[in-house]
């Protein structure tokens, strides 16, 4: 494949980028304790707790939000898809079903993206790299995909667009194949609207629309945590999914579409999104 396994040496801090937030670190310690990943096991402290909702006592049901998406549309479960301490404990697994050097390449990829978007948050406040992690599980597990190359550029997809990376660094790092796929996800502002990026990726390779569909419905899913500030915003991302995103998964992968089309089908999805 061409894939380099050496792990490149620690890059100085990095800015927010695009969808970042500049000069904050998340509350919970939830970087400081995805950092604890080595290159051979993932260690969390004995204490860590990184969910940002509420648990329950053990053996209690999960207490679902008012007003908030259906449970069924979340694998997990919604009070998991902020837990950064369970994904990472969820991509531990994954990565355990693989060869040893596919092991390194992706832990690798989980350290990289992590470092790139340390001082970043989602919208939610979450630590950024929850996002790609999350892609990377839903492709490997939920999905059932094990190819290493796509699951690293899975983790990678964001560190060009929204930090300082540039394509050559990622290329030397972790190869061509790679690079070339985290520089197709990539999205130019001002070259490209999300409706025009999102047209390109649907001409490319089957690989790079795996991973923006699940880019996508990692997106969907997080839309309980984005409060209820700028409707118009839901909008926009609803008819992005439905009108561009959604054709796409449908030619990719019939997992990906089954998800995206349940949700953007949703009553509460409709609701938020202004459309019913």
């Amino acid at each position: 494949m061409g894939v380099k396994y050496q792990y490149m040496k620690k890059p100085q801090k990095r800015v927010g980028g695009a969808r970042g937030t500049k000069g904050k670190t998340s509350q919970k310690g939830a970087v400081k304790s995805a950092r604890k990943m080595l290159p051979k096991k993932t260690k969390l402290a004995k204490n860590d707790k990184v969910s940002s909702a509420k648990t329950t006592k053990k053996g209690s049901a999960p207490a679902k939000a008012a007003a908030g998406p259906n449970e069924s549309l979340f694998p997990y479960g919604s009070l998991k898809h902020g837990d950064l301490a369970w994904h990472i404990a969820t991509f531990e697994k994954l990565v355990k079903k693989f060869e040893e050097a596919e092991q390194i390449l992706l832990r690798n990829a989980f350290v990289f993206a992590k470092e790139r978007h340390e001082k970043q948050l989602r919208k939610d406040g979450s630590p950024y790299i929850i996002h790609p992690l999350r892609i990377a599980n839903m492709i490997g597990l939920e999905w059932g995909i094990r190819q290493a190359p796509l699951i690293a550029a899975a983790l990678l997809h964001d560190v060009i667009e929204d930090t300082q990376t540039t394509i050559r660094e990622v290329k030397d790092g972790f190869g061509d194949e790679i690079g070339k796929l985290v520089d197709g996800l990539t999205m130019w502002p001002g070259s490209e609207t999300p409706e025009v990026y999102l047209k390109r990726v649907s001409r490319g390779p089957r690989e790079l629309r795996i991973i923006k569909c699940a880019d996508v419905l990692d997106n969907l899913r997080s839309w309980h945590e984005c409060g209820d500030g700028n409707a118009d915003r839901f909008t926009r991302w609803w008819r992005q999914a439905h009108d561009f995103a959604l054709p796409m998964a449908e030619e990719t992968l019939d997992a990906a579409a089954k998800r995206i089309r349940e949700i953007v089908e949703d009553a509460w999805y409709l609701k938020k999104a202004s459309m019913m």
